[in-house]
Order: C-alpha cells, then sequence, then structure tokens
C-alpha cells in the first residue's frame, strides 16, 4: 500500500445471503488528512461501505486494507449513546475500552466537552439533551480516540436544518484545526458532502459501484455562505445531482418493468 494511504477498498463486493447484491467490484483509496464523502440512490450501498470497512459486515469479493497502525472510530445515523451514562462516561467509553485510565478518562471528558460547547451538560444524562447535543456527543466520543480514519453514517441526517448546518460547521472547524483527520462521510445531501469533503464520490444505484470521484474546486477556508456562492460549487452540485437523478430515473424504470 501507498505509504500515503490509509484506506485501499480493493474491487470490494458484498453479496447478502438474500442474495441481494450491495456492492460491485468497487475499488477507492482514501489518503491520510482527506475528506471522502459518498453519495448515492437510497439502497445503493453507502451504509455498507462504512460498515465493511469498520468490521461490522463481511466483503464477499476483494476487501478492504489499512495502513497500519489505523484507528477507527464511529458515528451513527443516531447517537447511540448509553442512556446509564452521564455525558462524561459517554465520551470517555471508548477510551475506557481502550484501557485508558480514569484520570485520562476525566482530562479527555473535560477537553471534548468543553470544545463541544457542552461543559455545562457534563454531568448530564442522554435524555436530557436534545437531538443536536446527543451527536456533539456521539462525535466527541469518536474524536477522543483520536482515530487514524472517523467513519460518520449520516450523522446529521436526523437533526433540524438549522442544528445540522452548525453541526456540519464544527466537522469542518475541527479539521481546521487539526482535530479530525482521514474521514469517511455517508450522506444523501450533495451539498453537505461539497461542503464537508475533500472529495465525492458518487456510486450507482444497487449493486453500488463508483461512477464518478469529483473534487470539487471550492475554497474550504471561506463560510458556508461564500463556499455555496462559488460558482465551482454550483458546478459541482449539478454534475453530482445529475450522476444521481440519472440512476434513480433508471432504477425506477427497471421497477415499473420488473
Amino acid at each position: 500500500m501507498d505509504s500515503g494511504v490509509v484506506v485501499d477498498f480493493a474491487h470490494l463486493g458484498v453479496t447478502y445471503a438474500n442474495g441481494v447484491v450491495a456492492l460491485s467490484d468497487l475499488s477507492l483509496t482514501i489518503a491520510a488528512d482527506q475528506a471522502v464523502c459518498v453519495v448515492g440512490p437510497s439502497g445503493c450501498g453507502k451504509t455498507t461501505l462504512l460498515r465493511v470497512l469498520a468490521g461490522l459486515e463481511r466483503a464477499t469479493q476483494g476487501g478492504v486494507q489499512l495502513s497500519r497502525p489505523a484507528t477507527l472510530a464511529m458515528v451513527f445515523q443516531q447517537g447511540l449513546l448509553f442512556p446509564w451514562l452521564s455525558v462524561a462516561e459517554n465520551i470517555s467509553y471508548g477510551l475506557m475500552t481502550r484501557g485508558a485510565t480514569p484520570p485520562q478518562c476525566r482530562a479527555a471528558a473535560r477537553e471534548w466537552s468543553e470544545r463541544m460547547g457542552l461543559q455545562r451538560f457534563i454531568d448530564a444524562y442522554p435524555h436530557q439533551l436534545s437531538g443536536g447535543m446527543q451527536q456533539r456527543v456521539g462525535l466527541a466520543r469518536a474524536l477522543a480516540v483520536n482515530p487514524d480514519v472517523l467513519l460518520l453514517d449520516e450523522p446529521f441526517a436526523a437533526l433540524d436544518a438549522q442544528t445540522r448546518v452548525l453541526m456540519q460547521e464544527l466537522l469542518v472547524d475541527l479539521r481546521r484545526q487539526g482535530l479530525c483527520r482521514s474521514l469517511l462521510l455517508v450522506t444523501h445531501a450533495i451539498d453537505e458532502a461539497l461542503l464537508v469533503g475533500d472529495r465525492v464520490v458518487v456510486l450507482s444505484a444497487r449493486p453500488g459501484r463508483i461512477i464518478a470521484d469529483v473534487t470539487p474546486q471550492v475554497a474550504h477556508s471561506q463560510s458556508f455562505d461564500e463556499i455555496r456562492a462559488q460558482p465551482a460549487f454550483m458546478q459541482a452540485f449539478t454534475t453530482i445531482w445529475q450522476l444521481i437523478r440519472h440512476e434513480v430515473e433508471a432504477q425506477l424504470r427497471e421497477e415499473v418493468i420488473l
């Protein structure tokens, strides 16, 4: 593997026991300190791709290789916090399972609760938090272990529009600070992919395969409003939308015929 590559999917295929082919002959590399976003029609295998990398699904063809040493952490669509643990305990849970001492866990919980603006709620429990706050705890828990690759499975999809933008900005800001290394984000939102990602990978309808790998020529150092106003942003958005629309329409025509 190239020394600059953190993740290398090689001819990946996933077929479920019921015969459904989720992914087919997919090859993709993710470089160090690179944000790659994956978009595509519903059911095209985006989440399956993440789950294979996380070790939650098994490839039936090809596979994925990680550079060594490489630590992974995942943020899910819902917070999936432990309801019986406080914010501090949820944030430090991953560290605890890796053998961190109680003082180290407490220090990490304080640091990341402050970074996420949750210091006032460090002793609160998940049911006392809003959806956006719960997702911040989930993100803090993942980042507290200092992962080489952060996996995000539509982590902001269930949030209201305003909170979603704030969470996107938070993620980008963490990357600017060097606190979030390589990441692989699955999303249905093209604008989110363009705002967060250095690359946007477009998958076909099931079985998922790569039909485009777009590097948007936008200035990520600018604010989101400024990025959206860039002609390159709109050009990339239109290109990706047309690709996805073609796949969805073809899928619908096939379903009508069947």
